[in-house]
């Protein structure tokens, strides 16, 4: 019996000597050499923009207008935009290309109109108001931690925050500025041959190489009925051909993505399939594969949703505002937390004696748990609410010590049992509410209902596992 009393003991002074290790290495860190100096191995908090500033830019809508060729159908519809140059491969190269003067085969009669970026018919309230729920979504979707849209209802001009936390070159490709665009044409002359009404669906593929050891990410489009007819028919013409000189050629399709040629491809047989799979990225190594299949998702998703409605001017240069809370404001919390950390400590140390002191040691190895799960392993954005939220599991763990400590004071039985029924019965509800606010998008709610969730939580499992333990250890 001696034994195993003795063996409690040791194993309840190892376990406070651990709390007291966290307490250091949350509020202190770990430093190691690193380029001849000391690093701290545990990550910095992840700033909210109203700590760490913003990124902003400024979009306005387009309203340049130009000159140009296109093909225009019998019901005076542009079916395209003439290509001056008219490019083929050959089987020399597969950059080399031949110039000739454009020769007008396609059945449709060719003018000279003025294409504006946006009709007059389009600068409406209500599409302005739908690029911006268009580009909330998309940012929603690619993951943006902070962002605002402040749109000018009138002009149809917005401002675009964003967090310092995002990769903002990422955002802005695949979110602010893709128009959402799709259509396949000729890639000689610029005839429309299948439109955006035809696409399904867009998705993202990955395929393993085993011989390379890498991995291709392609863009699989999906088109109706009507477009895999379209696309059949296609790939009767689009195929290569020997010209007069004896030379192959190619007559070829151009697959666009948000006005871009992601792809130029010609046909051997006849295509029956209603899928085409585009490549997007080849010899992708396993490091790099999840941000590049995530861009090849974030492009899907653009093609799967509504077109942007009106076209912007592509802002030049982002804007860095420094944001108007003083970074000292860390240092504070700090200082903060650990005083009072220190006065409940002391007032649990003149209460309850010995225990005390060990439920003083607990309380702030929790908070300590609560600030390194944050720091990383939790997606959290430090705010001032989140700050709030930290205090707010000091007050909480410290009225569940009271209820525990005066338990096992009166001598209960089943001390802790009791505590949790009377605690969580009352604590639930916010339980609830703190799960609930990890989910909004914005991150000031986000990150005080992430503290306060991960901080019941580790709660619960700390306290059920290391101080019922030590503090009922006779």
């Amino acid at each position: 019996m001696k034994g195993k009393n003795l063996t409690k003991k040791l194993m309840s002074i190892l376990l406070v000597l651990i709390s007291i290790a966290v307490i250091v290495i949350a509020f202190v860190g770990i430093y190691l050499p690193k380029l001849n100096k000391l690093s701290n191995i545990i990550p910095n908090y992840k700033l909210g923009t109203e700590m760490d500033g913003i990124i902003e830019y400024r979009f306005y809508v387009d309203d340049s207008e130009e000159e140009k060729q296109v093909y225009v159908d019998s019901d005076g519809k542009i079916r395209g935009e003439v290509i001056e140059d008219d490019t083929s491969l050959s089987t020399a190269s597969d950059e080399d290309t031949e110039e000739s003067e454009p020769e007008n085969n396609t059945g449709f009669d060719i003018e000279t109109r003025t294409i504006k970026a946006n009709e007059d018919s389009v600068l409406t309230s209500e599409n302005f108001e739908k690029v911006k729920r268009i580009l909330q979504k998309r940012l929603e979707n690619a993951k943006a931690t902070e962002y605002a849209i402040r749109m000018d209802e009138v002009t149809g001009n917005m401002v675009i925050e964003l967090s310092q936390n995002d990769n903002i070159s990422y955002l802005y490709q695949v979110a602010l500025t893709a128009m959402g665009r799709f259509n396949i044409t000729d890639a000689q002359t610029g005839v429309i041959l299948i439109e955006k009404d035809h696409l399904v669906s867009a998705n993202e593929t990955a395929n393993y190489d085993d011989t390379s050891g890498t991995y291709t990410i392609s863009l699989q489009l999906t088109l109706d009925k009507e477009g895999t007819e379209l696309l059949k028919e296609i790939s009767k013409n689009y195929n290569p051909y020997t010209d007069e000189e004896g030379t192959e050629q190619y007559n070829c399709i151009s697959i666009n993505v948000n006005d871009e040629s992601i792809r130029k491809t010609y046909f051997t047989e006849e295509y029956t399939n209603s899928t085409l799979t585009i490549p997007i990225y080849q010899n992708v190594s396993a490091s790099d594969l999840n941000f590049e299949e995530n861009i090849v998702k974030d492009i899907a998703y653009t093609l799967n949703n509504d077109e942007l409605p009106i076209k912007y001017k592509t802002p030049e240069n982002a804007l860095f505002i420094q944001s108007s809370v003083d970074k000292g404001i860390l240092s504070i919390f700090n200082y903060v937390m650990i005083g009072l950390l220190i006065v409940i400590t002391v007032y649990f140390v003149i209460k309850y004696q010995f225990k005390g002191l060990l439920a003083g040691i607990f309380n702030a190895t929790l908070v300590g748990l609560v600030i390194l799960a944050v720091r990383c392993f939790a997606n959290v954005t430090l705010s001032i609410s989140s700050m709030v939220a930290f205090i707010g599991v000091v007050v909480i763990n410290f009225v569940f010590m009271i209820m525990y400590l005066n338990n096992i004071k009166k001598g209960k039985e089943k001390s802790y049992r009791e505590t949790l029924k009377s605690f969580y019965g009352i604590m639930f509800p916010i339980i609830v509410i703190a799960f609930i606010f990890t989910f909004f998008v914005s991150a000031t709610v986000a990150g005080l209902g992430s503290v306060l969730f991960w901080g019941l939580l580790l709660q619960i499992i700390f306290n059920t596992i290391i101080v019922k333990y030590v503090l009922e250890n006779k």
